[in-house]
């Protein structure tokens, strides 16, 4: 058993069962392939094909297949992480899409909130252009009240006219979002008729299908979204799903922003819930090789080729939010919480007017790519300058499938940085180096120190093409003493994907005084959502032995404006359970904000059920016991700080077995990504071929 690529045997054997896991970045498609038969497993990158991303996953998966050595084979799990949605808002794609909302709330969606969080101090700070432009944001009119009441029935002229003059403007796609509907959609359920009968080339999203939570301007930016991606998302998954069913896999899941998988038909409906869908698999497959580990307490680093993704993981379970965000649009659904910034392999070092070295946040993407790719990039990356400090080989970068030219790297690092900032070329290199890692560091920070945690009490879990390379370095200036690599860190985010649970998130807004709340009318509303949840599961065909369905409340202090949840077990809530609920929530106010206000009404605010269909776990294979004493393969002068090289050993992640122990420095080589271990820190391999590092001088740092 092997967790990386092998040569194919001689000669092809019977037809094999594979699970598949693929996680398209916008630099390279990440691929896992798992034998269901024997637990072998195959790893691969190939470049994405930002074109159609079907070529590249295609193309992969071919590859992986005739690397088993198989004359054949079937896939009988088949997941998918993209990269496309959320690509698709933050780059801001022309899309003609149009909203419909309640007469006088047409600009809602750019006047927005009041706060300028985190660009208070920035004078040149301009909002977010709105996703639908003015002309096509109309106003019907009609009222529902936030209890659902009818005041003012839907003026269905209003309606016709909206769609009609949407439809002649040339959208294709409109939002429905209608005040207070998520309490009664009735007039936006009627808006969706009339459209369905009379103006069936519109695609509808209609916000009390999409997100039935109050807050206004996050549900309009919900839901607007979800319109702005829909047919380009639909059109693509269904591309993808006529091309596997030709190879016989009749049922492809794709991972989901709340670290859940789904099939392509039931996600299609609401893509907007798909964002981030790469990065989840990350820490859905952090999270799991850290629970094989014994670890419960992880901060996962993915850094890929274009962004790095940090997320904090307590007690061995990711953290929900319901305030995420793409890009500058809030989106009111649940989502593991992470932080993204762009700080990857191809992030662009350039000097500012200022004469001062910056490093991204864009990024050479992955064509042209970093200089050293040699597909005419210019301008020096991350990516370059670890290949001009010795850390990444050039001969072995993807396997070896493709090379490096470190001399482009050179050029760029010299004309682009070092001659017009006055540098040697080893300082403009550890220059970008330190500015990329100060930049994730402030990231891991944001997510830990800022909400009341010490980084120092996790483990870093580093993984993704380029974060192995400063994962220990991160460490360092966090005081983080553990460290953990998973077996194939280039590919971890893909193997996440196969260790995801179906998953369904629920809501029913209810603002009322805790205490004027009636058991009874709680009970009624956490069964209408689980029955909900349950035809959710049905349509996943998951079995009756696999579904687990979970409940809670938000709660908040009369004249706060966000929530704790609570959680209450399956919705079964009885006289004491309930009577629990006002000390429980006092005492977790007090442990998340280290105050309690006990005179202070409480308020119910949200009611909430999440339905889980649960996936065996595809973990990795085991290695078995130990064999010879470890070599290095070679030697290679590193840049390890500013003036200081060193001939630093190098091992291929294949020869490294159970029990065997490597000291820094040094480099292991993996065929998806490279680890850069710092003078200081000692490595021991697991079963699974986990390197687990610890600082042998914990609190000391490596000079730069």
């Amino acid at each position: 058993m092997t967790a990386v690529p092998q040569e194919p045997p001689a000669g092809a054997r019977f037809r094999a069962r594979f699970r598949v896991g693929i996680d398209t970045g916008g630099t390279h498609t990440d691929l896992v392939l798992i034998d269901s038969d024997n637990g072998d497993l195959i790893t691969l990158k190939v470049p994405s094909t930002l074109d159609d991303l079907t070529v590249g996953i295609l193309e992969g998966i071919d590859l992986a297949i005739g690397q088993s050595g198989l004359a054949d084979a079937e896939i009988e799990r088949f997941v998918y992480a993209t990269t496309m949605v959320t690509n698709l808002i933050v780059e801001g794609v022309d899309a003609p899409v149009g909203l419909i909302t309640t007469e006088g709330f047409r600009d809602l969606l750019e006047i927005g909130r009041a706060s300028r969080k985190p660009h208070i101090y920035d004078i040149d700070w301009r909002p977010a252009k709105p996703l639908v432009p003015r002309p096509l944001r109309h106003g019907v009119r009609e009222r529902v009240t936030h209890d659902g009441s009818v005041l003012a029935p839907l003026n269905e002229g209003d309606a016709r006219q909206a769609l009609r003059d949407l439809r002649d403007a040339g959208c294709t796609s409109v939002a429905v979002c209608l005040l207070h509907s998520y309490a009664n959609p009735v007039h936006e359920r009627r808006i969706g008729e009339i459209a369905e009968a009379e103006f069936p080339e519109l695609d509808m999203s209609l916000s009390s299908a999409i997100v039935r939570e109050f807050r206004e301007y996050e549900r309009v930016s919900t839901t607007s979204l979800n319109a702005y991606v829909r047919r380009p998302l639909q059109k693509h998954l269904s591309g993808l799903s006529a091309a596997l069913k030709r190879r016989g896999v009749e049922t492809p899941m794709i991972m989901r922003g709340n670290g859940g998988v789904s099939t392509f038909e039931v996600a299609s409906r609401t893509p907007v819930g798909i964002t981030h869908s790469g990065p989840m698999g990350g820490i859905i497959g952090g999270t799991a090789v850290a629970a094989a580990c014994g670890i419960s307490d992880i901060i996962t680093l993915d850094m890929g080729g274009t962004s790095a993704d940090v997320s904090l993981i307590s007690n061995g379970d990711p953290m929900l939010t319901t305030h995420g965000k793409v890009g500058e649009y809030p989106i009111l659904l649940p989502m593991l919480d992470l932080i993204t910034i762009g700080a990857g392999g191809g992030s662009v070092a350039w000097v500012d007017a200022g004469g001062a070295l910056r490093v991204g946040p864009r990024s050479a993407g992955a064509r042209p790519g970093p200089a050293c790719y040699g597909r005419g990039g210019v301008e020096p990356t991350v990516t370059d300058a670890n290949l001009f400090g010795g850390r990444l080989n050039p001969e072995y970068f993807l396997s070896g499938k493709s090379q490096l030219d470190k001399a482009l790297a050179e050029k760029a690092l010299r004309e682009k940085i070092a001659e017009p900032l006055g540098m040697e070329m080893g300082e403009s290199a550890i220059g970008i180096l330190s500015i990329a890692e100060s930049h994730m560091v402030n990231a891991i920070k944001l997510i830990s120190v800022d909400r009341g945690l010490d980084p120092r009490d996790f483990t870093l879990v580093g993984f993704g093409g380029a974060g192995p390379l400063h994962t220990l370095r991160l460490a360092e200036e966090l005081g983080i003493s553990r460290v953990l690599i998973p077996p194939a860190p280039g590919n971890l985010s893909s193997m996440g994907l196969l260790a995801a649970d179906v998953r369904h998130d629920f809501a029913l807004t209810r603002v009322t005084a805790l205490d004027a709340v009636r058991l009874d009318s709680l009970v009624a509303g956490f069964q209408s959502l689980i029955e909900e949840a349950g035809t959710a599961l049905d349509l996943e065909d998951v079995p009756r032995d696999r579904r687990l369905i979970v409940a809670s409340v938000d709660l908040r202090y009369q004249g706060q404006n966000y929530e704790l949840n609570l959680p209450i077990g399956a919705g079964t809530l009885d006289e004491a359970g309930f009577s629990a609920l006002a000390p429980r929530f006092h005492d977790e106010h007090e442990r998340a904000y280290g105050y309690r206000l006990a005179d202070r009404g409480i308020q119910l605010v949200n009611l909430r059920v999440s339905a889980i269909g649960h996936v065996p776990n595809a973990g990795w294979p085991d290695i078995g016991s130990g064999r010879a004493v470890l070599e290095p393969m070679a030697e290679r002068p590193v840049l390890l700080s500013w003036g200081v090289t060193a001939n630093v050993p190098v091992y291929r992640v294949t020869d490294i077995h159970t029990d065997d122990e490597i000291t820094g420095p040094a480099i292991v080589e993996y065929p998806g990504s490279t680890l850069f271990v710092p003078p200081g820190w000692e490595a021991t391999c697991d079963r699974m071929r986990n390197l687990h590092l610890i600082n042998a001088a914990p609190g000391k740092k490596t000079p730069r």
